[in-house]
């Protein structure tokens, strides 16, 4: 009986981690997917801070996004996205941080 209850824990604590991997993942690819689009999109048309859209959201649990762009220097602007959820059964949210830098004339120095 003590070994059955033990191969139980062993197998919900591996779907537990599988599914966090997974979500880990999406979110991930949510981040990288915005900075490539972007980059794309060049420096004069860099949105305004704020939250960003992406279909892979709603395969999150309870996922919200953030867009920060700031000055790294006079012709160089620094982006940064989130992406926050939270894991049921999970006490603390996790979250997925990129960044990069966008300048003007489409290279660093």
């Amino acid at each position: 009986m003590g070994v059955m209850l033990l191969l139980l824990q062993a197998v919900l604590r591996s779907t537990a981690l599988a599914r966090m991997a997974k979500n880990q993942g999406i979110a991930t690819a949510i981040a990288r997917d915005e900075l490539e689009s972007l980059r794309s999109s060049g420096y004069e048309n860099l949105p305004e801070n704020g939250p960003f859209p992406n279909v892979l959201l709603s395969t999150l649990p309870s996922a919200t996004t953030t867009l920060t762009v700031s000055a790294y220097n006079t012709e160089t602007k620094q982006v940064t996205v989130s992406v926050v959820w939270k894991d049921p059964g999970i006490s603390a949210s996790s979250t997925v941080t990129l960044s990069t830098l966008i300048t003007q004339t489409g290279g660093l120095p």
